[in-house]
């Protein structure tokens, strides 16, 4: 997958800060270390002596040996600090530099390929460069309230409100699919924006925006009026959210890109939640069978009930 100039400069910002903390940090631990225990800080100049004996060694007539020499000392002396700070309560490695990423060492590349932290940290500013756009604003689920429904409508919605408080929570790359059913104006997209919050919160990728917008970059980069990757963003995010099924335009290209989507985010596993404002009837007069299907039968369905929420809000002005 490409990724723009924007996403590479971000990702290698990042990796920098944290190969810079770690060198960090890693100084200040050999400093505190060697000030508290003088016999840490013998081992930590003798090791330190050893580039320099090599350097003599190169001018030695048995430049092998000599090395080999140092090497094996050199060892020695690591096992020696090692026994020293187990002894003294720390850890082995406590004088090794606490990389985020053992494999890599914070600098992105194992043996000339994209090291998987570095992967990772791409997909997540492309995610967040296609979320710059949106039009949905994340909400907290601290906003939510039941004033607006009433009767058997108000414990159900508040049992709605639980799952879907607990999905954000207990979200993880195993997690189900969610669709929203129901009419305008009864929580869809709140319920959708919170989770999304709480899930980046959480460190995953998360996408979102009306299905609308996000088929008309699919469009657009595909006959090559724009540039970008949206489709394999969407296919790739930790957690995909789309508002709104039913709302986009009604073309074989949508249709097709929409069944795309769904199916190919089944087939990856991951997890994906969206929401529509039609019924069962007119999901199946607006899609084929392939699209309700999956719909229907691979997502966890939610029905939201009550009033419209925006026309109560409207009315009490």
């Amino acid at each position: 997958m490409k990724y723009s100039e924007d996403v590479f400069s971000r990702a290698a910002a990042e990796l920098d800060k944290r190969r810079n903390d770690a060198l960090e940090e890693n100084k200040k631990r050999i400093a505190e270390t060697e000030k508290k225990y003088p016999e840490i800080a013998a081992v930590n100049k003798k090791l330190a002596e050893a580039v320099t004996e090599i350097s003599k060694a190169m001018n030695v007539s048995n430049v092998y040996e000599a090395v080999m020499k140092i090497a094996q000392e050199n060892i020695k002396a690591q096992q020696s600090r090692n026994e020293l700070l187990v002894a003294f309560g720390y850890k082995e490695d406590h004088l090794e530099p606490p990389y985020y990423c053992k494999k890599c060492g914070d600098t992105g590349f194992v043996e000339g390929r994209r090291c998987e932290c570095l992967e990772e940290l791409l997909k997540k500013y492309s995610v967040e460069e296609l979320n710059e756009n949106c039009r949905i604003s994340l909400r907290d689920f601290s906003e939510f309230t039941l004033d607006h429904y009433s009767g058997d409508n108000k414990e159900y919605m508040k049992d709605t409100f639980e799952l879907c408080k607990r999905y954000a929570e207990e979200f993880s790359a195993d997690s189900e699919s969610i669709f929203f059913m129901g009419g305008t104006g009864l929580g869809k997209t709140f319920l959708s924006s919170a989770i999304a919050k709480r899930v980046i919160e959480k460190g995953y990728n998360v996408a979102y925006d009306s299905i609308s917008n996000f088929l008309r970059k699919i469009e657009d980069e595909h006959f090559g009026r724009s540039e970008g990757k949206t489709m394999d963003i969407l296919l790739s995010a930790d957690l995909l959210i789309l508002d709104d099924l039913g709302s986009e335009f009604r073309s074989s290209f949508n249709d097709s890109a929409i069944y795309d989507i769904i199916n190919s985010r089944i087939n990856y596993g991951l997890p994906t939640i969206i929401s529509t404002n039609l019924s069962i009837k007119e999901l199946n007069s607006h899609y084929n069978e392939r699209i309700v299907s999956r719909l229907l039968g691979m997502f966890l369905r939610v029905e939201l009930r009550g009033k419209d929420i925006r026309l109560q809000i409207r009315m009490n002005k």
